[in-house]
Formats: C-alpha cells, sequence, structure tokens
C-alpha cells in the first residue's frame, strides 16, 4: 500500500503556516490510523497539532471531513478547533492540494465538514436519539447548574429525616446534595451502591480491636467514621433529588453523560451506528475526562473487528475536575482501555512548549519534578521552543499582602 501523499510539512506550507510543524509535532500529526495517546505539555500547541492532524488526514485521502469527529470541554476550545481546520481546508483548495467531494454537476457537495463539539453536547445528541430505550423522554429538560440547586433545595426541604447526623445548615446540606448525586452520575453508580459501600467500611471500623482501658476508637478513625455517616445521612435527598428529575422530565449535565454511557454500554447498535459515520475521533483535554465518559467513549469507538482509531490528547499535570469524577488516571488506562487489534495505543509525547522563555521554563521543570516522578503517565520536561529568548524570572519575598 502506498504511503501519504504528502509530508506535515507540505501541507503546513499549502495551509499558509509560518512554521513546519516541529519533529514532536510532525510524528503526532503524521501517525498511523490507530489509536494514540498524545501526552502534551503545558503550551506545547495541542490544538494546533490536533488541527494539523485532522488536515493531514484529510488531505491525505485517509479520511472525509465528515468523518472525522473532535470533542473538547468548552464551547470555545470546540469552535476554535473547528475554525482552524475549516480555514485550512480552504486554503488547501485554493492551494490545489485537496478539493472536496463533488456532485455529478461538479458542485461541492454540503456536510462535508468535521464535527467538533464539547463532550456534554456530544452525550445530549446520543441522549436525544435513544432516551426513550431507558424510558426517558427524548426531549427531557436540561437543568442549569441553579436550576438543579434549587431541585436539590426542594428535595432537602421536604426530607423528614433527621439532619443532625449530618450537622450541616440546610444550605450545606443542598450543595452536599447535588456534589454527591454528581460524583455518583460520573461514576455509573447509584445511591444503593455507595450506601452498600458506607456500610461495609463503617462495620470494619466498628470491628476495629481497640487497646486494653480506650474508651473508643481512636479519634481520627472516628472522625473518619462520623464523616462516612454523614455521608450516608445525604443519601436519602439524594434518591429524593434524583425521582424529582425524573417525574419532572429533567437531567443535569452529570445526568446526561451517565445516559450516554448506559446507553452505548447497553445497545451494541449505538456504537455500530457512530463508528459508521465516525472514521477518525480526537478527544481533548482526555485527563479531565470522568469514568461515564471513559465508559461512553469506549462503547461507542472500540469495537472487536472494527474499531474506530481515537486520538486522545492530555497531561496529567493539568488536571483540574477531579472534583466531579475527573482522574488523569484515564491516560494511564488509555492504552489498554482503547487497543486495537495490533494491541495498546501507542503514546507520544509534545514537549516543545510556544509561550515561555528559556528561564522560565528552568522553573517550571523544576518545579514540577516531583510530579513527574509520581506521574503513572510518562511527562518529558518542557523544552524551549525554537528561537525563544533567555527569559528573567523574579523571585520576592513580602510581609504582607499590600506590600
Amino acid at each position: 500500500m502506498a504511503g501519504p501523499r504528502y509530508s506535515a510539512a507540505e501541507v503546513a506550507r499549502a495551509a499558509g503556516l509560518e512554521h513546519a510543524p516541529t519533529p514532536e509535532q510532525a510524528a503526532v500529526i503524521e501517525a498511523p490510523l490507530r489509536p494514540l495517546l498524545v501526552v502534551a505539555g503545558a503550551g506545547s500547541g495541542k490544538t494546533e497539532t490536533m488541527a494539523a492532524r485532522v488536515v493531514w488526514l484529510v488531505a491525505n485521502g485517509l479520511v472525509e471531513p465528515d468523518q472525522v469527529l473532535g470533542l473538547t470541554f468548552t464551547r470555545k476550545a470546540a469552535a476554535e478547533l473547528a475554525d482552524r481546520v475549516a480555514l485550512r481546508l480552504r486554503r488547501l483548495t485554493a492551494a490545489g492540494l485537496w478539493a472536496p467531494r463533488t456532485d455529478e454537476a461538479g458542485a461541492a457537495l454540503l456536510g462535508g465538514t468535521p464535527t467538533v463539539s464539547t463532550y456534554h453536547s456530544f452525550a445530549g445528541r446520543l441522549v436525544r436519539e435513544h432516551a426513550l430505550r431507558l424510558g426517558y423522554e427524548p426531549d427531557s429538560r436540561l437543568l442549569t447548574e441553579a436550576a438543579a440547586w434549587q431541585y436539590a433545595a426542594e428535595a432537602v426541604a421536604r426530607y423528614d429525616g433527621d439532619l443532625a447526623e449530618m450537622d450541616k445548615a440546610e444550605s450545606t446540606a443542598v450543595t452536599a446534595v447535588v456534589d454527591l448525586a454528581g460524583e455518583l452520575a460520573e461514576h455509573l453508580l447509584t445511591p444503593a451502591d455507595l450506601r452498600a459501600e458506607l456500610d461495609r467500611v463503617v462495620a470494619a471500623l466498628d470491628a476495629t480491636p481497640l487497646a486494653p482501658k480506650a474508651n473508643g476508637l481512636p479519634s481520627d478513625l472516628a472522625k473518619v467514621r462520623a464523616h462516612l455517616r454523614a455521608r450516608r445521612a445525604v443519601l436519602p435527598m439524594v434518591e429524593d433529588f434524583t425521582a424529582l428529575k425524573r417525574a419532572r422530565d429533567a437531567v443535569d449535565f452529570a445526568d446526561q453523560v451517565a445516559l450516554a454511557a448506559r446507553l452505548a454500554a447497553g445497545f451494541p447498535d449505538i456504537g455500530e451506528g457512530e463508528r459508521g459515520r465516525f472514521a477518525a475521533v480526537l478527544l481533548d483535554e482526555f485527563q479531565d475526562t470522568s469514568e461515564a465518559q471513559l465508559v461512553l467513549l469506549r462503547s461507542l469507538f472500540v469495537a472487536p473487528g472494527r474499531p474506530v482509531p481515537v486520538t486522545a490528547v492530555g497531561d496529567p499535570h493539568q488536571s483540574i475536575y477531579g472534583w466531579r469524577g475527573a482522574s488523569a488516571s484515564t491516560l494511564t488506562r488509555f492504552p489498554d482501555e482503547f487497543a486495537d487489534g495490533a494491541g495498546p495505543a501507542d503514546v507520544a509525547q509534545l514537549s516543545t512548549t510556544w509561550r515561555n522563555d528559556r528561564a522560565v521554563l528552568a522553573v517550571a521543570n523544576r518545579v514540577a519534578r516531583p510530579l513527574r516522578e509520581h506521574s503513572r503517565v510518562e511527562v518529558a520536561p518542557l523544552q524551549a521552543r525554537p528561537g525563544a529568548g533567555a527569559g528573567d524570572v523574579a523571585v520576592a519575598r513580602f510581609p504582607t499582602h499590600v506590600a
């Protein structure tokens, strides 16, 4: 089989880019069409590289534009990626390097653009199309954070149990309900699952052998036990909160992703449809995906005999969504979870940062060294960009915040 017609550098020139890709970027852009994990350091141009990867695949005829799916966390990032790809494809057409498909009359076909959206929007589309299979209305109302908080406040207000064990104000209890419900959904767990686990751990604490003449559990274990019992006390209100949403045909963002994951895992034909539609998938900020998102994506795009090559980009040092069930460990799991018939996914690095000069990077690498040493995912030290300046780092210690 003949190799690609154009290199990453040739496509970059035709697209009018000022700089050719670095060797690391070229390796990612020109990687074989199979699963790939890209560990991208801060400022290493991951959005640029993702856009270049899509354009290179299209220019070489490996995929059509509308066979590409790109997912990221924010609408801004999705729009930026989509705009870069669209602009470069237009430039390739003008340069005569690539041309969109045409109909019999020679007119360009409509719809020949990549699908780029947020993870939640993508999950929402699956829920709208298939929610009835799980007994949910496809047009269920998506709650804002404020509306979800109001539902939780209603669940707390009408709870007739004893809140004394929680030792919380009503507003704090509302926040606890919203947070715990979201965490359960992101982990694809139910209140019953958590109740059973809490009971198991508390029973083990109660069975802890005590020292002679001890009056009870040591203070640190007693605090843990009290915290777990307080967490258990929230569960009836979480169940009422969930029931309220279900009765009113409403879902929040965490529910939406959890429903999409359950649909994808439970109905194989949904994945068959998505794999028939997309030939390449790019996942941004993969270190911030939750268990539910991981299950959703694996169920859709990993299948014996017909997987879709998934490229995931992330940096364990930049994980920011641990509060809602995300974990940088998803990067560790990616090579095996998204393996194809040839074995685990390949792993590549992007370490050249385009933001900082050399002195700043020296300090950053020194500060981040403990993170690299304890990371289960190899993260290369950041390298200076070509032509980077010497840079300047100032350190000062002040006696007050005013000073």
